[in-house]
């Protein structure tokens, strides 16, 4: 633990040498990274946005498992998928923002009532660390899909 009882994380990428591969580490675990094509990367692997909406999905899945189980709620299976806009323009022009204009979850749950899928939700927006910074930065918006 940090200071003022924070934890912290940290990755380090390291390029390798084909041009625009990275290999990044982090908790002692290995994976490659691609640039895109638009940067002259290979985009084989995952590439940076990958990562960044993968992320956001997956902490959605676990804080929804986690609080399912907290809670006592059916939880059979839980499909989330992430998405976000930019303008890709701006990975080679400077003079273009490439910041995430916005971003949409949509969270597909098969056990919940919808009342009890409504509360997997809140605990996400609430308890992710990757959805309460993104929400800052750019709208999020989340669909709830009963199946």
């Amino acid at each position: 633990m940090g200071t003022n009882n924070l934890t912290t994380a940290s990755a380090t990428s390291r390029l390798t040498n084909q041009v625009g591969r990275a290999i990044v580490t982090a908790r002692g675990n290995h994976f490659v990274v691609d640039s895109p094509s638009a940067l002259g990367g290979p985009n084989e692997e995952r590439n940076p946005l990958d990562l960044m909406l993968g992320a956001l999905a997956t902490c959605a899945t676990f804080i929804c498992e986690t609080a399912a189980q907290e809670r006592g709620i059916a939880l059979d299976a839980i499909a989330v998928t992430a998405a976000g806009d930019l303008d890709g323009r701006g990975l080679c022009n400077g003079d273009i923002n490439p910041r995430m204009q916005a971003f949409r979850v949509r969270i597909a749950l098969s056990g919940p009532t919808e009342a009890e899928a409504q509360a997997l939700v809140e605990a996400f927006q609430t308890r992710c660390p990757v959805y309460t910074t993104f929400s800052r930065a750019a709208p999020v918006e989340v669909e709830i899909a009963l199946e």
